[in-house]
């Protein structure tokens, strides 16, 4: 059995961001959130197909519901989008030379400069802190080939 993963660095636009794990409450919330969302997306997949599959390569794009996907994330309510970006900002930390600084302050406020009007890192992190957190629940089942390309991309320009 591997380690535990506590923490995970990714760059973003050439800056070092450390993602922490949630807390057991918070994670289990997310994941119901998430999979809730992503249901869509595999509504006319073939089960059976996909578990055969040896990579994500293997299975057809024309089978995910794409348009599902964007229909649920276009009813998220924005009381329910800002509980889940805070959630999720407030494990981030932007790994600085004076040490890790928190991307959002308890208080709402964001900790580092110059990300406050950078919607682009800010939603970024947000993906990658509910990737990292929720990666584990697909480990060993039949999406884990299609969500693994996923799981494994990372933000750099």
């Amino acid at each position: 059995m591997n380690p535990i993963e506590n923490y995970k660095n990714v760059e973003i636009n050439g800056r070092t961001f450390r993602i922490k794990k949630f807390d057991a409450l918070t994670g289990s919330f997310m994941l119901i959130k998430i999979t809730g969302l992503l249901a869509p997306l595999f509504k006319n997949l073939d089960l059976r197909k996909l578990k055969e599959a040896k990579d994500a390569s293997e299975v057809k794009l024309e089978a995910l519901n794409i348009p599902g996907l964007l229909s649920e994330l276009g009813n998220l309510s924005e009381k329910d989008f800002e509980y889940v970006q805070g959630k999720c900002l407030q494990v981030c930390s932007e790994v600085l030379p004076a040490g890790p600084t928190p991307v959002l302050n308890s208080n709402g406020t964001f900790g580092v400069t110059g990300i406050e009007d950078d919607t682009m890192t800010v939603l970024a992190l947000t993906a990658h802190t509910l990737i990292f957190n929720v990666k584990g629940f697909f480990s060993g089942s039949p999406l884990a080939s299609l969500v693994g390309g996923l799981l494994n991309t990372s933000q750099q320009d």
